[in-house]
């Protein structure tokens, strides 16, 4: 049997573009999967739309008493899962078909990979595709490329971008990460909480970048606009402060 497939979609207060999300997820080629969703809201929306879906075994569902936020309900999900491979989908977004059985064609047959990771498709709010023609939103490259997990890690730090892209891009090994979601060297990330987790990851292995979207990234309406606000920037500046000072301790920007 194929290795099983955590898909883990932490949702708050978006029943719409959840379903959607559950749905990309259900539509996977790759056929041994577990999703686990994690519900956040303060209201009664999800929890009606998971009625529908509660008698799949391959569906988890939990719903949070209070609010605690989004970083302790992607480890809530992470800790109840039960495969061996993890995928996040952030409650807005989407998988391609195919997502999981192409990305998992690597960890099948290649040796050290650590994480998969590929272009994405940009959407807006009503799904319509567009593109922004700047960094990290282009493409990589133009093929599938294995690269070295130092040398991927330490561009990411050297030029402070997230090359590898948001939880929903990325597919890794559960027992690779050795530190809970969004902490790297025992410091929790506020704003670059993905980055954490991908240095971590880098440290122990190989990355795979495929050229193919295989996932739809949402950018809702002002959200590039509230991206730079000063508190998402502070929040962001700390972060990268930390990952770069104790990115020597993990190995990376040695001379």
């Amino acid at each position: 049997m194929l290795p099983k497939v955590s898909i883990l979609i932490p949702t708050y207060n978006r029943p719409f573009y959840f379903q959607l999300a559950l749905q990309s997820a259900l539509a996977q080629t790759y056929p041994n999967i577990e999703i686990v969703v994690g519900d956040n809201s303060d209201n009664d929306q999800t929890t009606k739309i998971m009625e529908h879906y509660l008698g799949n075994p391959n569906i988890k569902y939990f719903r949070n008493e209070r609010n605690i936020g989004p970083v302790r309900n992607q480890q809530k999900c992470f800790d109840i899962s039960t495969g061996e491979y993890i995928n996040y989908l952030m409650d807005d977004d989407l998988f391609h078909p195919q997502k999981i059985e192409k990305m998992m064609h690597y960890f099948l047959n290649y040796k050290d990979i650590t994480l998969v990771t590929s272009h994405k498709q940009l959407i807006d709010d009503r799904g319509a595709i567009f593109q922004l023609n700047m960094s990290p939103y282009t493409s990589l490259y133009q093929d599938d490329t294995v690269l070295d997990g130092y040398t991927l890690g330490n561009m990411i730090l050297k030029d402070k971008i997230n090359y590898i892209g948001a939880p929903t891009m990325v597919l890794f090994r559960k027992w690779d990460l050795d530190e809970p979601f969004g902490v790297f060297a025992g410091k929790q990330s506020q704003n670059n909480v993905d980055v954490a987790s991908w240095l971590n990851l880098l440290a122990k292995g190989k990355a795979v970048y495929m050229a193919q979207a295989l996932s739809s990234f949402r950018v809702h309406k002002n959200q590039l606009t509230q991206l730079d606000t000063w508190n998402a920037f502070e929040k962001g500046t700390q972060d990268w402060l930390n990952v770069v000072s104790d990115g020597p301790k993990k190995g990376f920007l040695k001379a």
